[in-house]
């Protein structure tokens, strides 16, 4: 018995990337692998339709240099379908590749980072932190201001490399620019359910009897943190947070900063 043979029905069109009938196709158009349709096409038409139905057939898995130079080219395309597909293929195969755009261009100035609230020591014992660490890139400052100790502002001046090492920790290793959307720390108070977007004139009173849904409260008290971040590039940053503990990334700062201070308490 022969094989089943799976090869699709008709002829292949490489504009389209359709299989055919062979009606579908002129005597040319059968040499060229171009159907009636897309032949009628124009070169720019016809280009756009090869370039979407390779972008749909792209291979996700570890992209050669020659794919990968492609693609970032059709990121760039005339045609705005292709450029969006383009975009979001290449989020899709490197989902880090935003974030790693941003730390090259992202360089701290000026860095305020507040605690109010307890922490984790080194050792794993509790403690109430009340402190502010502040730095400057250009005078290589790095305060901690305790406002418990008698002592409460003691600076500390960094090397040049050590400041530079300090300050590409904080970008590159635990992503400050993205603690804001990273921890939720200002949601839009506006975020209603999207149903309600297309209702003209409804106004704040009449939301709240339908849904029931009581007015955002404002925090009471001070902030448990605060960061206050200037860069290089004179864009600012001010997120802080009225929750009672520290999240990951900011408590490893905070205990990466203290380190420094706890160095200088040994040589006392």
């Amino acid at each position: 018995m022969s094989k089943k043979n799976n090869r699709p029905y008709g002829h292949y069109c490489k504009i389209c990337g359709e299989y055919k009938a062979n009606e579908k196709f002129s005597g040319k158009g059968h040499a060229a692998r171009i159907c009636k349709a897309c032949s009628r096409l124009s070169a720019a038409e016809k280009a756009a339709a090869m370039d979407i139905n390779r972008l749909m057939n792209f291979p996700m898995r570890r992209l050669s240099e020659s794919e990968k130079k492609w693609l970032k080219a059709k990121m760039k395309d005339d045609c705005p379908e292709v450029a969006d597909m383009a975009w979001e293929i290449y989020n899709v195969c490197f989902p880090h590749a935003e974030h790693n755009a941003m730390k090259k261009q992202l360089a701290i100035n000026t860095l305020s980072f507040e605690v109010h609230t307890e922490v984790y020591d080194g050792y794993g014992d509790m403690e109430l932190a009340d402190r502010r660490f502040t730095i400057d890139r250009k005078s290589r400052v790095l305060t901690m201001t305790d406002f418990q100790a008698e002592d409460r502002e003691r600076p500390v001046t960094l090397e040049g490399g050590q400041m530079a090492k300090l300050l590409r920790y904080i970008v590159h290793t635990l992503e400050i620019f993205m603690w804001e959307q990273d921890y939720c720390l200002n949601p839009d108070e506006e975020d209603y359910d999207p149903f309600l977007e297309w209702e003209e004139g409804f106004f704040m009173e009449d939301l709240e009897d339908r849904l029931e849904i009581q007015p955002p409260k404002e925090p009471e008290g001070s902030p448990s943190w605060r960061m206050q971040v200037e860069y290089m590039n004179h864009t600012e940053q001010d997120i802080c947070s009225y929750e009672d503990y520290l999240p990951d990334r900011p408590e490893e700062l905070y205990l990466s900063l203290l380190e420094y201070f706890e160095s200088e308490d040994e040589v006392f």
